[in-house]
């Protein structure tokens, strides 16, 4: 019965909409393995590794300009949806405030060039990748996903990611085109923030923003930026820490290794964000259920990637970079295989379970914990194992995370049966 039902929550609209999420990670995971090598060989480990800096910053920028939006956004839209006027007053809230942040994320970006060395001496590849961050704000993938209209996120997307990687091949044929790479990267995002945007009004009408529910929505939004943030100091940082602490061409050594298991998630995140709308407004009971059959299917398949990746780290490294020096690290590649596994549970638990019962706090509690609990783990490791360290240390707090959302969620659990 469970498993029939579950298959009831993938048919119609959340399996189109899952094909199509497919789509946008299927690209996410095939294009970089045409770009990344190619980059790496054209540009060098070190100059690689700068572009790879960089670009870490800005992602850490989005994360401002998400500010959380990114599920709550998307759960209020799903609820709303079928109200012309509430959903419209509700995109221009959330589009004032995101631009809003935009410009805190620049005065951030411009108070860090100003006072750290390493970024003033790169500033034009750091302004450049900017472009990312404005271009992921104006993009309303919160909307189209509340709506469940995944269709044109897809075209526009991958459309996108094909125009960069052909770009990419064009443009930069040797060392001193980097800045070309943060260029090609940020002006494709901006293309399909205004294609997104210009498609949205085609289902709101131009509603003027209302300040009180703006900082109404910031508000509610608070503690899952805070979640993401925390996020981001033991999967986003990791980068920045190699490049600040031993050297430009590690983190790009280091990168080239994080962004192929990165990759490897495209291949079930599209399920979360395809089931999210549909379950948001599912009883809680309802989707317990659903999570207890999902963890043996994505844990499973999970396993399987970190397997492979442990088995044939060095030939997978060497078929795609064919560069010695990236090649010669193939154990971190095996280190950080193990996250393949760790994230797909921790991502039905805190991406999925949590936002869905909106228990923001407790996402909170756990993202924080783990986020503390890598940035002391990974500042001691590098210290005395280096590249290693911060490996180690990425691996470990998917584990801790794990342990403490599994926790946490049978908690929540055993407050429903007693209910």
């Amino acid at each position: 019965m469970l498993l029939s039902n579950l298959k009831d929550k993938i048919k119609g609209t959340v399996f189109k909409n899952y094909l199509y999420l497919l789509m946008i990670q299927g690209a996410n995971f095939i294009l970089p393995l045409i770009t990344l090598p190619y980059l790496v060989r054209t540009l060098g480990v070190n100059k690689f590794g700068i572009v790879m800096v960089a670009h870490s910053f800005a992602i850490l920028l989005t994360i401002v300009t998400e500010f959380g939006l990114d599920m709550s956004a998307t759960r209020q839209v799903a609820l709303i949806k079928d109200d012309k006027k509430k959903v419209s007053q509700y995109f221009f809230d959330v589009f004032f405030l995101k631009m809003f942040l935009v410009i805190i994320a620049f005065i951030v970006l411009l108070f860090f060039i100003l006072i750290i060395d390493k970024f003033s001496q790169e500033y034009l590849v750091y302004f450049f990748s900017f472009g990312m961050v404005f271009g992921q704000a104006i993009f309303p993938a919160f909307f189209f996903r509340g709506i469940e209209e995944m269709k044109m996120i897809t075209i526009i997307n991958v459309l996108a990611k094909i125009i960069f990687t052909f770009s990419v091949f064009l443009l930069i044929k040797n060392q001193e085109d980097y800045y070309f790479v943060p260029i090609l990267n940020g002006l494709g995002f901006i293309l399909s923030g205004f294609l997104g945007f210009i498609f949205c009004l085609k289902y709101v009408s131009f509603t003027r923003p209302i300040f009180k529910e703006t900082l109404s929505i910031a508000k509610e939004s608070f503690s899952l930026f805070l979640s993401n943030l925390a996020v981001s100091l033991y999967t986003k940082i990791n980068t920045l820490i190699v490049g600040f602490f031993i050297s430009d061409t590690m983190a790009g050594v280091y990168s080239s290794m994080e962004k192929l298991v990165v990759a490897t998630k495209s291949i079930y995140i599209p399920l979360y964000q395809a089931l999210f709308p549909s379950i948001v407004v599912k009883d809680n009971n309802t989707i317990v259920n659903i999570i207890n059959k999902m963890k043996y299917y994505m844990g499973g398949f999970g396993a399987i990637i970190s397997f492979i990746i442990f088995l044939f780290a060095a030939d997978i490294l060497r078929l795609i970079y064919n560069d010695e020096l990236i090649t010669s690290y193939y154990m971190i590649f095996q280190i950080l295989g193990l996250i393949g596994f760790l994230s797909s549970l921790n991502m039905l638990y805190v991406s999925l379970f949590f936002p869905a019962i909106k228990a923001f706090n407790q996402r909170l509690k756990i993202l924080s914990l783990g986020g503390v609990f890598n940035i002391i783990l990974v500042l001691t490791l590098v210290q005395y194992y280096s590249i290693y360290g911060v490996a180690i240390s990425a691996t470990v707090s998917e584990l801790f995370i794990l342990i403490v959302a599994f926790y946490f969620y049978r908690k929540k659990v055993s407050e429903f049966v007693v209910k």
